[in-house]
């Protein structure tokens, strides 16, 4: 697992990365994964993977809703995503997202930097 607002992996007690244990934290990292990765600007991922999250601090919330909801979607795991609310506190936004996947529903609550 990541922690994406310190940019490094979650380690277990031995030292080694620590994975999803459940079907619901493996969604929320999908999502936290999209949600924290730029459109366009890594190769390996392709145009299909990320968000344009550089133009969100000029962007209305219906514009930066629209593109969570699209980019959440595009991965195969994820068959709907409902941004409920989006909140702007300076340079922070705090998100209240419903992913639904193939197994199973997941509400994520999150802070993102713009």
């Amino acid at each position: 697992m990541i922690d994406y607002r310190n940019r490094r992996a979650i380690l277990n007690d031995e030292g080694y990365p620590q994975k999803t244990s459940t079907y619901a934290e493996y969604l929320v990292q999908t999502a936290l994964k999209i949600l924290n990765t730029e459109r366009f600007r890594y190769v390996l991922y392709g145009e299909e993977v990320g968000v344009e999250r550089s133009e969100w601090s000029s962007w209305e919330n219906v514009e930066i809703k629209r593109d969570m909801e699209e980019a959440l979607t595009a991965h195969m795991e994820i068959v709907r995503a409902e941004v409920k609310s989006i909140e702007r506190d300076g340079q922070e936004m705090y998100l209240k997202i419903a992913i639904t996947g193939l197994a199973g529903i997941v509400e994520l609550e999150e802070a993102v930097s713009l």
